[in-house]
This record gives structure tokens, C-alpha cells and sequence, in this order.
């Protein structure tokens, strides 16, 4: 047999082997295990502003207006969760923000994209006194696969489904919502591993900047720009949106277990095991304590302008003010 024909087969079986690690990498090092679930099964569509008719709002030319308390817009912020929170917990986060109109989470509610952690998720949700409020998030990575190839849990899509108006031809769940006086905007931060998404979402994001007007923008964001914690700091995500983001009047992430403030970057980490801190040069507050917040806006207007957009952080424990933020269109 010729010298190159004894190199030539094995280095194609080789670069065979190769290939087929590659694609079975999504099967032997994706998703663990899924636990077994013995409880109650439990059917539940949370209401979110993809829908025509969401609880306590109305669709109108300024955005969705807020029918049972027109005069302030106040929504409940919840960092990372993955599934720890119970019912009790629930309920004391109702009652502490009793006018809350919509809830925000920024990812990781569920601790992996399974059916087993979305029962967990119900069977607490569903009889707590939050459950009924319209949701506003975005996927975290543990609600994505593992992998090489990244993809979204179809049971999180199933239940949180957002509008569809985010950027043509890119992955995930980019999207934006719209309120009198206030712009959300929401960027899945998981699929942004090629530069053509990420060119794709930062037009997408500059153009709804450019175009709020009067209002104020708020974008959330699982991968924060600036990291909270040692270990977690995203150059990929820091290098795109740092620039066009310092431009918004608030930025909300998670993913850090800790948290942060850094205007206008604020990173919330609500139940996530507590990460060691990273100090930053100008960063103004840390905390390692499970935290939550109130975004709040009043619907008066103060000479043409839009009433001081406020965020409140308070430690989950015991539902002390830890930070205060406030914004102002000049």
C-alpha cells in the first residue's frame, strides 16, 4: 500500500471522528438530565404584551396605556430567579408593591428551559397574588441549551410569548414595547455570537433610541455590559453596546448574581447564588444581597417634558431601600 494512502485514511477518519463530535456535542454536553416530575401538572398562559387584550391596559396611538391606574405606570423588576422563589415569596413582593402594573425579569427565571422547572415555576406563580400581571422579559442563558449550537427552550417560548418586531433575520427575542412617556426594549443577549447579529441588533437598537422622542428608553439585557462579578465580563457584549447604550436612560441586566449600579447600567440579581463582587473604577453602588426594584413613571408631563423616570432597588429579604435612581429629560 502507497505511503500517502497510510496517512490519507486515517487522517480522514480522524477529521470523521471530529465532525462527529462536533455534532454531537449538543447531545453529550447540552441540557442535563431533565428531573421527573411527580407533582400536579399545572397549565398556565402568562398574559405579555404580544397579546390584543393584556389585563389592566389598553392598546392606544401613545402605547399601552395603563386602565387601573392611569396616573403612574409602576413596574415590579426581578433579576435571576432559577426557580428558587415560592409561592410566600411571591406574595410578600405583591404586598410590598401593591401598586405594581406589570412585572419585569431579565432572564434565568427558570433554572434550566425544562418542563420539570416550569411546573416548579406554576405551581408557585399561579396561586400567588402577582399571577395576572402582564410579563415583560428576556431569555437568560439558562433558559438557552448548551453547546455549540445555542438554542432557546421551546417551553420558555411557549410561556412568555413577546411581540414580534425585533430585528429582520436574527435570533432570539429581540423586541420593544411601547408606554406613554416610557420605550422597553428587550435584547437577547444568547444568540449574539456572530457579527452579523450583532450589526444587525445595534442598527435595530439606534433606530428605536433615535425614534422614542419624548419618551424614556429602558433596555433589558441578561449579559450586562459592565459585570458585577469577578469571572463574568462579556467582551462581545461590552465591545458592540457600551457606546450606544450609555446613550439610553436606563439599562437593566442580570446574569451577575450581584448588584450594581453604574448610570446608566444597572445589574439586579433577585434569588441567583451570590457571586464575589467586581469593583469597578466608576461603579457608584455594589451589593452581593438578592435584590429586587419598582421602575416607576407618572403619566403628568412637566413643561412639555415627561415626569423624572425613578428606580427603586430593595433588598428581597426585608424589603429595604438600598438604592434610589432617578432619571430626568432635561
Amino acid at each position: 500500500m502507497r505511503k500517502w494512502v497510510k496517512i490519507t485514511i486515517p487522517c480522514l477518519l480522524l477529521a470523521a471522528g471530529a465532525v462527529l463530535c462536533i455534532l454531537r456535542w449538543q447531545a453529550w454536553f447540552g441540557m442535563p438530565a431533565e428531573p421527573a416530575w411527580t407533582g400536579e401538572r399545572y397549565d398556565y398562559t402568562f398574559p405579555t404584551f404580544a397579546q390584543d387584550n393584556v389585563p389592566g391596559f389598553k392598546n392606544t396611538a401613545e402605547g399601552w396605556q395603563d386602565t387601573l391606574s392611569p396616573a403612574s405606570l409602576d413596574i415590579l423588576v426581578l433579576g435571576d430567579i432559577h426557580t428558587n422563589l415560592q409561592r410566600a415569596d411571591y406574595d410578600t413582593l405583591a404586598a410590598r408593591v401593591p401598586k405594581a402594573d406589570a412585572v419585569l425579569q431579565i432572564g434565568d427565571w427558570l433554572h434550566r428551559g425544562q418542563t420539570y422547572y416550569q411546573q416548579l415555576l406554576l405551581r408557585e406563580w399561579t396561586p400567588s397574588r402577582l399571577c395576572g400581571l402582564p410579563i415583560i422579559n428576556c431569555p437568560g442563558n439558562h433558559e438557552y441549551s448548551k453547546g455549540i449550537h445555542k438554542t432557546l427552550s421551546p417551553v420558555w417560548e411557549a410561556t412568555f410569548p413577546q411581540p414580534d418586531n425585533g430585528p429582520v433575520d436574527v435570533p432570539g427575542k429581540q423586541y420593544y414595547i411601547d408606554f406613554p412617556n416610557l420605550r422597553i426594549i428587550a435584547i437577547d443577549t444568547n444568540p449574539l455570537v456572530r457579527l452579523v447579529y450583532l450589526t444587525r441588533t445595534l442598527t435595530w437598537l439606534r433606530q428605536l433610541m433615535y425614534t422614542a422622542g419624548d419618551r424614556y428608553v429602558v433596555v433589558i439585557m441578561h449579559h450586562p455590559v459592565f459585570s458585577a462579578a469577578k469571572g463574568r465580563f462579556n467582551s462581545l457584549i461590552y465591545a458592540t453596546f457600551r457606546r450606544a447604550l450609555g446613550e439610553a436612560d436606563l439599562v437593566i441586566a442580570g446574569h451577575d448574581h450581584s448588584y450594581m449600579r453604574r448610570l446608566p447600567f444597572v445589574v439586579l440579581n433577585t434569588s441567583g447564588k451570590a457571586k464575589e463582587q467586581r469593583i469597578h473604577y466608576k461603579t457608584d453602588v455594589t451589593d452581593t444581597a438578592p435584590t429586587y426594584a419598582v421602575l416607576s413613571i407618572q403619566r403628568t408631563t412637566v413643561r412639555n417634558h415627561p415626569a423624572p423616570l425613578t428606580l427603586n432597588v430593595y433588598r428581597l429579604s426585608d424589603g429595604q431601600l438600598v438604592d434610589i435612581l432617578y432619571v430626568k429629560h432635561d
